[in-house]
């Protein structure tokens, strides 16, 4: 990419369509998955406690968990202006618009590390 150049990005369907310096493609964020687990409780020993516990007593434990799942936030992932290869952004790079793409911070490709460049109102700029 020229320092002069200003490169129009591309929004494309699916990752597998990325061929070109300036598509895009945006994956929004999911929620972790809920997983809920009843676990039974043994009953007590002794007389008196075990018919308190058969009457008032709690005869099994709820556990939730949660499970990450990728992403945890909004993520562009976008084809490098110089090397040509698929990059991601992360979550320190905010995304403020979708449509034309508007990324805050500059990306910086992980690859090449060479060249560090801004996602401004649908167009790819050097920083």
């Amino acid at each position: 990419m020229d320092a002069l150049t200003a490169i129009q990005v591309r929004r494309v369907s699916n990752s597998e369509d990325l061929m070109v310096a300036g598509d895009y493609v945006f994956i929004p964020s999911r929620p972790p998955k809920v997983v809920t687990e009843t676990i039974p409780l043994d009953p007590p020993r002794g007389w008196f406690k075990r018919l308190w516990w058969n009457l008032f007593g709690t005869k099994s434990i709820v556990k939730e968990s949660k499970e990450e799942v990728w992403p945890a936030y909004d993520t562009v992932i976008m084809v490098c202006p110089t090397c040509n290869q698929p990059l991601a952004t992360s979550a320190k790079h905010a995304i403020t618009s979708v449509e034309p793409l508007t990324i805050e911070s500059p990306v910086t490709c992980p690859y090449c590390r060479t060249v560090t460049f801004k996602v401004k109102e649908g167009t790819l700029m050097p920083a």
